[in-house]
């Protein structure tokens, strides 16, 4: 979408995007501050590239999330079968909530 910019004078220029912008900035201001405009936008490259990182790492944390909830309800639905079973397994019962222990312990603490 592109913008008016109402010059010093009066003028109004329509810019529809950098390079347009960057233009009247050396057209109006001179070379030395289209140069300082660019390297200073171009700082904001690692500012883009930490923002890449965060994502993906927050990406990678959902993810983990996920699986980490999966195999606890599928420990859950272990332990709900085992209980309507007409006779107790209590070493199937014992080691399915330990393995939930494990997970839940391995979790909080990392």
């Amino acid at each position: 979408m592109p913008n008016v910019i109402t010059l010093k004078g009066g003028r109004n220029e329509t810019v529809f995007d950098e390079r347009d912008f960057m233009y009247l900035v050396e057209e109006y201001m001179g070379d030395e501050a289209r140069h300082w405009l660019d390297d200073w936008l171009g700082n904001n490259d690692d500012v883009s590239d930490y923002i890449e990182d965060l994502e993906s790492e927050l990406s990678g944390a959902k993810e983990h999330h996920k699986d980490v909830m999966r195999r606890l309800r599928e420990q859950s639905e272990t332990i709900a079968r085992l209980i309507r079973e007409k006779e107790i397994d209590r070493k199937a019962l014992s080691a399915a909530a330990g393995d939930i222990g494990v997970t839940t312990w391995r979790e909080l603490n990392v």
